[in-house]
Formats: C-alpha cells, structure tokens, sequence
C-alpha cells in the first residue's frame, strides 16, 4: 500500500472550500484512488499549510496509474493555479 500526503500554501486561503471540493471529487473518478482524505488547516501556527490532501493506493502501479489520470491531471491544473508552495510526503505502508 502506498500513502501521498501532499500540503499547500494557497495564494488565497479563501480557496480552501473549493479546491477541497475538487480533491474530494477525485473519490469517485479516479479508479486507482483507493481512499482519499482532504482537510482544511484550523491552527494558526506560523508554520502551518492551508490545506492536506492523504491519498491511499494499493500498490505502486495504481499510484503510477493515479499520476497519469487525465481527471487528477485535471484537478492538478487548479491546483497549481491557486498555490504558492507545495509539500510531499509518500510513503509505502
């Protein structure tokens, strides 16, 4: 099983509520996503991202089949549109 943990720095964290929207629309789009969570950063720590997106797969070819979905490509593209800094974390499980 592989884990992503993926964190973001919005441009505008008035964003947050839309691109967790398009994140969780993944669920039932992209077959190789096995589980998928997306939450909004509550702490005001001075380190702290706006918003986490903890995808789940089975193995490393669903993974490879999640980077190259044309939907996740899709949502990726907004993604990109909104952020200022991006953090990853993947891990096998």
């Amino acid at each position: 099983m592989i884990k992503r943990i993926s964190m973001w720095k919005l441009a505008d964290p008035a964003c947050a509520e839309e691109m967790k929207g398009k994140l969780l629309s993944m669920k039932n789009t992209v077959d190789s996503l096995q589980e998928i969570e997306v939450g909004i950063n509550e702490s005001q720590h001075e380190s702290a991202y706006d918003i986490v997106f903890i995808g789940t797969f089975s193995d490393e070819n669903a993974f490879q089949r999640f980077e190259n979905d044309e939907y996740h490509k899709e949502i990726g593209s907004f993604v990109s549109s909104v952020r200022l800094d991006r953090k990853v974390v993947e891990f096998e499980c």
